[in-house]
């Protein structure tokens, strides 16, 4: 691979007072909010005073557990101009509808989907988001395996436990991660992978940071540093990581994102250029690695994350804050990106515009946007659809009796549902509901909640865009 040359610059180095190993162990026993709090701090002291350190992805000091599957849907963003930049064709899936029902996301906290002073409940990164692509295909089981801090030799340390099928602490895979350990079920985490449709990574982040060296005594010409034990070390472990994924599911699709550089033109010419070619590097070895795959039959491709942080860092990224991590923006552009890796140029989907405007709740079935004269209803905080509108759709057969005011549906499974009843019956059996059917305007209505217990479909709520996902 052609090394990209850092041009140098005459500037001072920047010097802080160091970090000391008690002050870093001291750290394992405070709140580990409290730690990210005080490292933005220092960091926007550094960009307000135009000594910019250099961080990527990743880079985080915040050990948060990710619960698997999550589904916090919050918030809404907008894609930015810049995140519909152009990607090369040699990385663009082909079958847009194609159906991933089992993704796994690995990596560092840009796949936690971390943001400062947001709850590790609330994350809204672009995994929440490429779950939101998933049903418009089809069904979605998805795992979060991210971890703040995790470097490619970490996520290579993990991957061994996991192929191993063995329990691990998180100090065993990489001593640098800061907070109190905690155990990792390899086994658990093998068999979400050998069931994985689709995997991602992103990985590098910190393996850049190391590369630069003391945080807090950066100089801005970089010409100096020696960079090639980690690069050498990264595209080492990047490709470590990809054969390992390979052994546990060879069918599985595997993205990975390539790297992007935070900091603004702001912090000065010369760092900005230096630390723009560094990430070019990384993600240079990231697409080397994936066309090397691709030679082999492997389906290993590149999302290509970057490209639209450049010259976006402030609007994309918690940068002004003291924060390197992508904002609402930037996590939907990441989104975009890998929508485009996985189903095609235009693989990002979202309801029609005029949908949209009207600000009501939609349905779609199976993935198709449901056209009814009925729209659905909320009512008590719950939400009501049109049964025959939604049933037909997904070819079950609905049959009224005025006699005993019960709808029947036929499909899959026979389910009595009563108007104002406290249960339905499924296939002979009662099952309780706390939010009985009605009537209104000669359709009969009923809560998500019977289509998924009663019916068995699967029925997933996209918040941002007030949608109702119904699958059979």
């Amino acid at each position: 691979m052609n090394k990209i040359k850092l041009e140098p610059h005459r500037h001072d180095a920047i010097q802080s007072p160091p970090i000391s190993r008690q002050q870093r162990t001291a750290n394992d026993h405070i709140s580990p909010v409290t730690v990210m709090k005080n490292k933005r701090k220092m960091w926007r002291h550094m960009l307000l005073s135009g000594a910019v350190t250099a961080l990527l992805v990743g880079s985080s000091a915040l050990p948060i557990s990710i619960a698997h599957g999550a589904d916090a849907i919050n918030g809404a963003a907008t894609v930015t101009a810049a995140s519909t930049s152009s990607i090369p064709s040699s990385t663009i899936a082909k079958g847009g509808n194609q159906a991933y029902p089992n993704i796994v996301f690995l990596g560092d906290s840009l796949t936690v989907g971390y943001e400062p002073d947001r709850k590790a409940s609330s994350y809204d990164g672009f995994t929440v988001r490429l779950k939101e692509q998933e049903l418009f295909r089809g069904r979605a089981t998805v795992d979060n395996e991210g971890i703040l801090g995790l470097t490619s030799s970490g996520l290579h340390n993990y991957l061994n436990a996991i192929t191993a099928g063995k329990k691990v602490s998180t100090s065993d895979i990489q001593s640098s991660l800061p907070g109190a350990a905690r155990t990792l079920d390899g086994a658990s985490v093998a068999k979400q992978i050998r069931s994985a449709n689709l995997i991602t990574i992103t990985i590098g982040g910190n393996d850049f940071l190391n590369a630069l060296g003391s945080l807090t005594a950066l100089p801005q010409d970089l010409s100096g540093l020696n960079l090639e034990p980690v690069i050498s070390g990264y595209e080492t472990n990047l490709k470590a990581i990809v054969d390992q994924l390979i052994a546990l599911n060879p069918s599985a699709t595997i993205v990975i994102a390539d790297q992007y550089q935070p900091v603004p033109a702001v912090s000065g010419a010369g760092v900005y250029s230096n630390l723009n070619a560094l990430a070019a590097q990384f993600s240079e070895i990231v697409s080397q690695t994936a066309s090397s795959y691709k030679a082999q039959g492997k389906d290993v491709r590149v999302a290509h994350i970057a490209e639209a942080f450049k010259g976006n860092e402030l609007s994309m990224t918690h940068i002004a804050e003291g924060d390197i991590h992508p904002n609402a923006s930037g996590y939907q552009s990441i989104a975009v990106a890998f929508s485009r890796a996985i189903w095609g140029e235009n693989g990002y989907r979202t309801p029609p515009t005029s949908v949209n405007a009207t600000d009501r709740t939609i349905v779609y079935t199976n993935g198709r946007l449901l056209n009814s004269s009925t729209p659905p209803l909320v009512r008590n905080g719950r939400t009501y659809v049109a049964l025959r509108d939604v049933t037909t759709a997904l070819g079950a057969r609905v049959a009224w009796s005025e006699q005993t005011k019960q709808a029947t549906v036929t499909g899959s499974s026979k389910v009595i549902i009563p108007l104002n009843g406290n249960a339905i019956r499924v296939n002979g059996q009662n099952v309780p509901t706390d939010a009985p059917a009605f009537v209104q305007k000669g359709k009969t209505y009923v809560p998500l909640a019977v289509l998924a217990d009663g019916l068995g479909y699967d029925v997933q709520y996209v918040k941002r865009w007030k949608a109702v996902f119904v699958r059979q």
